[in-house]
């Protein structure tokens, strides 16, 4: 629980009252690999902190899962427009190998941002985050080539390569996974 208060301290001050209120209020989940932390059409959507694993975000078209982000050890993750207006879940979010993740309901929460308003600055923080990376994620997508994009990734999160199928790492860059396979061998 201590690595979650240290994450949040990141974005704000915690008092030791919203401490103890976070620590009351988040519970510590285990989740097992392939197993899906928010399901598309989910309609109570949780915010989870990622304290082991690596989940995907995906969605289904026309019977293909596409792969839209990856969420590493340390990072907050929901389904945020859903989470925020209180709609179904339009993404999954599924875990990629066994995961620990402490999560808080929507409920729970805009009860303690009512209690706490510098939770509310802590929302607006994170919300800005969130944005900015899926900015980027939509600027690489379009402005880098399929072999550019691969080896940005491999250069931010080496990690990925070693602990994510390639499959969903073809599905994320927009190829298939034998245009990912000849990038990976004409880099040899």
């Amino acid at each position: 629980m201590s690595e979650l208060i240290s994450a949040i301290t990141k974005f704000i001050s915690v008092s030791p009252a919203l401490n103890d209120a976070l620590t009351e209020n988040f519970e510590r989940i285990t989740f097992s690999k392939k197993e899906r932390f928010i399901k598309e059409g989910q309609i109570s959507i949780p915010l989870g902190y990622i304290s082991e694993g690596i989940l995907r975000c995906f969605f289904n078209r026309d019977g293909e899962d596409i792969t839209t982000e990856f969420f590493l050890p340390h990072f907050f993750l929901t389904d945020f427009s859903s989470f925020m207006s209180r709609k179904p879940a339009t993404r999954n979010f599924e875990c990629l190998e066994d995961a620990v993740i402490y999560t808080i309901s929507q409920d729970k929460l805009f009860k303690l941002a009512a209690q706490f308003p510098e939770l509310n600055d802590w929302g607006g923080r994170m919300a800005q985050q969130l944005f900015q990376q899926s900015l980027q994620n939509q600027e690489s997508l379009k402005a880098l080539s399929p072999e550019e994009r691969y080896l940005h990734m491999i250069s931010t999160t080496p990690e990925l390569i070693q602990r994510v199928p390639l499959g969903c790492i073809a599905s994320y860059l927009g190829i298939t996974q034998v245009h990912l396979s000849r990038i990976r061998k004409n880099l040899r």
